[in-house]
């Protein structure tokens, strides 16, 4: 008797066969290549691959690094398929092969990922190029299963990605001194890194507000140093001191046991983890522990809130520190394999090193000539340690002051500055200043966002980011290794607070460091965007939706002296409703779709939709015109190159800043005059000057104590000295903008310089007293 079964087999086999290929035909045309960051070389065939077809995951070699990556496989398709691994037989089909070969022609971490109808082959000679071949392919898979869920979807295009990183430090920093945050956050913050194709956690470990690693042979620095009273229910700024007898009961520490586990888990991620161990300032909290290593002896409570000025210092003229220093130091570099070992270096105030005598005379013994060379020689000393343990000292640019350590790799976050200086003096360079890398800064609207540290920093202003210096020669380039988001958390008090602050600026940073600046369009990268941020939805990880802010941007031809509009956003291909008659724009308002021409004075107010299709916060500009309107500028003092608004026209396009300092309409002068020269073209009857500042205590950024005006027919003899005088009372209020005016000149001339003298360093009633102060500038019109 024939039994049913054999005859139903055939039959289910051609049945399931038909409903696969009509799947397959069904799904194929929606398969869609959206990675971040974008690979170098996309081939994409016409069929597809179902992945309820693959059977088995094959090893090449059967190394210890494949069968890590084999891993990675075997759980994201846990939900499809129950896939064994086994070592490379000869297979015909139906299989995932995973091969690491010293052979291969490929960078570093380059992969080789082919997807065919019946195989996946992902080929690479570093465990990190094989591993980034599987983020690749994680992206090219149903979101679901990124969720730990069956698929809607099982194909995967038929191509062929080849594909490597620019930059080969691609790195993200987490503050966990001002918040402590678990083991269990910190894995997933590294699971963030990981599907960035980002290669290195930079751990910020101790802080003035909390020391969070253990050391076995000082115990104090866990039972002391790591706690303090808890005032999360108080402005950061304004957090309470210590009462008499208070019991420190907020914050935390990593035992070393923790400590390894994160190490271990970021390996097989092909993630370096980078510890920082401040000194010789930012160091208050350990003399809650060990009071004597500081240039007063005086113990010190964990101060909870902000620290400034930041006076306490770890005493240079003591031995005893560099006891410690090298005890606490040698404990860490066992912990943490990676070649590096940062030493912070930033903001040391120095004030007590020049009350103190043990300083002074160490200062006198060495022969240096001042506090700045006593901090060279503070960090070279340790740099001479850390090299006994293989270890390449890193530090923030301030370590560069009196004289930089022979070895050190410096990371630049006060600017380009300190990187261009370090790499034309040959050393290794991270990028990450404040001004494209900061993701503690706004990154929408203050008005319209949970509080954060100041700035803003938009999703599209990171990915406009060049890590690379035009000043560099090519040589000079080659070392600039990279660069890093940084989260310092202030502002950061929990897991999704941290997620919401990087993502999806870290997306954008990755691209850049891992394609390249200027490879691909902002509007590519957004059109993939949101297919990545379901997939941040399907993890768990929470992340902001952006700025819905617009910007109104001039451009002001010179040549047939037409002014013309933009209006931009963050978020390419959505409507923006502008209105030019000083109106707010509504929902039936004129949708921008190209440049608007300026002839006279006029105000532009413009919107775009947010996600509940409500009307966003406005942008308002109103174009002055002038006699200066698009003429040159020379400036006899540079702005920082950290604010150097929109270049040389920023002062002369007609356009004023908002109460951001850096919204891209101001240029900020630190600690120096201001000093710029007008040129009319011509001799000009000029009756009304004036200049618009921006005032910003809390930011340390004052109004100019007093503002000048000159006039010149040839650029070198100038006369006609207008003067006025401005206080700087101390002032709590919110950030404003001040036009400072001088009527009635009746001059003729052609040149007009302007003078903004700097009140340099901060009054005594100031919370930064004696630190250096700002003076922004945006405007300058002339009647």
């Amino acid at each position: 008797m024939v039994a049913i079964r054999d005859i139903l087999l055939p039959f289910c086999v051609i049945i399931l066969s038909v409903f696969l290929t009509s799947c397959k035909n069904e799904n194929k045309m929606n398969l869609k290549i959206n990675i971040i960051p974008q690979p170098h070389s996309i081939k994409v065939n016409t069929g597809s691959l179902d992945l309820r077809l693959i059977n088995k995951i094959l090893l090449n070699t059967g190394s210890q690094k494949e069968q890590v990556v084999a891993q990675f496989f075997q759980s994201f398709l846990n939900p499809i398929n129950d896939l064994k691994i086994e070592q490379f037989s000869k297979q015909s089909e139906n299989y995932i092969l995973l091969s690491i070969s010293d052979d291969l022609i490929l960078p570093e971490e380059g992969y080789r990922l082919k997807i065919e109808n019946h195989s996946i082959v992902l080929e690479a000679s570093t465990l990190g190029g094989l591993f980034y071949g599987f983020q690749t392919f994680r992206q090219l898979c149903d979101l679901n299963l990124d969720g730990g869920s069956l698929p809607k979807n099982s194909f995967v295009p038929e191509c062929v990605v080849e594909d490597f990183p620019e930059f080969k430090y691609r790195g993200m920093h987490l503050d966990v001194s001002r918040h402590f945050f678990d083991i269990d956050f910190v894995k997933t913050y590294i699971d963030m890194i990981a599907l960035h194709k980002m290669n290195v956690f930079h751990w910020h470990l101790t802080d003035d507000n909390g020391w969070r690693i253990e050391i076995k042979k000082y115990p104090l620095l866990t039972e002391k140093s790591a706690w303090r009273v808890d005032r999360t229910n108080e402005p950061w700024k304004n957090q309470s001191p210590p009462k008499e007898n208070e019991k420190p009961t907020y914050g935390g520490y990593y035992t070393q046991n923790e400590i390894r586990e994160v190490v271990e888990y970021a390996a097989k991620r092909n993630i370096m983890v980078i510890p920082e161990i401040e000194m010789p300032g930012h160091t208050s909290e350990v003399f809650a522990a060990y009071p004597s290593l500081s240039c007063t002896g005086e113990y010190l409570p964990v101060n909870p809130g902000s620290y400034w000025p930041n006076t306490d210092i770890f005493c240079a003229g003591n031995d005893e520190v560099f006891t410690f220093l090298e005890d606490v130091l040698e404990e860490v570099a066992e912990l943490f394999p990676a070649p590096y070992l940062h030493i912070g270096g930033d903001e040391a105030d120095k004030l007590n090193w020049k009350k103190c005598n043990k300083c002074q005379n160490r200062i006198k013994n060495e022969k240096l000539n001042n506090e700045h060379e006593l901090q060279s020689w503070f960090i070279k000393k340790i740099e001479k340690f850390l090299l006994s343990k293989n270890k390449k000292l890193v530090g923030w640019d301030e370590i560069l002051e009196g004289g930089l350590a022979k070895t050190a790799t410096v990371m630049s976050w006060r600017g380009m500055k300190g990187g261009i200086q370090s790499a034309k003096a040959g050393h290794d360079v991270i990028m990450c200043p404040t001004s494209h890398c900061y993701f503690d800064y706004y990154q929408a609207s203050p008005e319209h966002s949970p509080e954060a540290f100041g700035g803003l920093i938009t999703l599209k202003k990171v990915y406009s980011f060049d890590p690379i210096p035009k000043e560099l020669t090519e040589n000079e380039k080659e070392l600039i290794l990279g660069a890093q988001g940084n989260l310092w958390t202030e502002y950061v008090q929990t897991p999704q607070r941290a997620q919401q602050r990087v993502l999806p600026r870290m997306t954008a940073l990755s691209e850049v460091l891992w394609s390249g600046p200027d490879k691909n369009s902002y509007e590519s990268f957004y059109a993939r965007l949101s297919h990545l941020t379901e997939r941040f939805d399907k993890l768990g990880w929470y992340h902001s939706p952006g700025s819905f802010m617009v910007s109104i941007i001039p451009d002001y031809n010179k040549e047939n002296k037409t002014y013309k509009i933009n209006i931009t956003s963050e978020k390419p291909g959505e409507d923006i409703l502008f209105t030019t008659d000083g109106t707010d724009p509504k929902r039936t308002s004129n949708i921008f779709t190209s440049s608007i021409s300026i002839t006279s004075k006029t105000t532009i107010k413009a919107a775009m939709l947010n996600n509940n299709h409500e009307l966003g916060p406005i942008s308002e500009k109103t174009i002055y015109f002038s006699k200066a309107m698009g003429k040159n500028v020379f400036y006899k003092t540079s702005p920082s190159d950290r604010y150097p608004g929109s270049g040389n026209l920023t002062l002369v396009d007609g356009m004023t800043g908002t109460t951001a300092y850096n919204d891209g309409y101001w240029q900020g002068w630190h600690e120096d005059n201001v000093e710029v020269v007008v040129d009319l073209g011509t001799i000009e009857k000029i009756n009304v000057v004036s200049a618009s500042f921006l005032e910003s205590q809390k930011s340390w950024i004052f109004l100019p104590s007093s503002v000048k005006v000159s006039f010149s027919n040839d650029n070198n003899i100038y006369s006609n000295k207008k003067i006025i005088k401005i206080e700087n009372k101390n002032s709590n209020s919110k950030a404003n903008r001040q036009t400072f005016e001088i009527n009635e000149i009746n001059v003729s001339a052609r040149y007009i310089k302007l003078e903004g003298e700097n009140l340099r360093k901060c009054p005594e009633w100031h919370p930064g007293s004696g630190g250096k102060t700002w003076v922004f500038l945006d405007e300058i019109i002339v009647e």
